[in-house]
């Protein structure tokens, strides 16, 4: 078997994790922005700050920048395992 053959499935299991890591993210983003417009619609009908949208505000911003960083993380890996797979052979042993 040769180092290309034997490598395949590590390659494919990362790009695998990549595109789970990259969907998740955009999951966290979904959330972070539906949990964002729920605090605003109740914000809009409150005379007044609450504690629930205060939290519902938090939370959603928690969840938004963690898809962020997560889909950024992602994005970081595949270009890296890219970079790998441009490499020379004799470059990367």
């Amino acid at each position: 078997m040769t180092d290309d053959a034997a490598a395949a499935p590590t390659l494919i299991l990362a790009r695998l994790s990549i595109e789970r890591e990259s969907l998740t993210g955009a999951m966290f983003i979904g959330l972070g922005a539906v949990g964002l417009a729920i605090a605003v619609i109740g914000l809009a009908f409150s005379p007044s700050l609450s504690l629930p949208v205060l939290v519902g505000v938090g939370a959603g911003a928690v969840l938004l920048v963690h898809g962020i960083l997560r889909r950024s993380a992602a994005a970081r890996a595949a270009a890296a395992l890219d970079r790998l797979g441009s490499a020379p052979a004799s470059a990367s042993r």
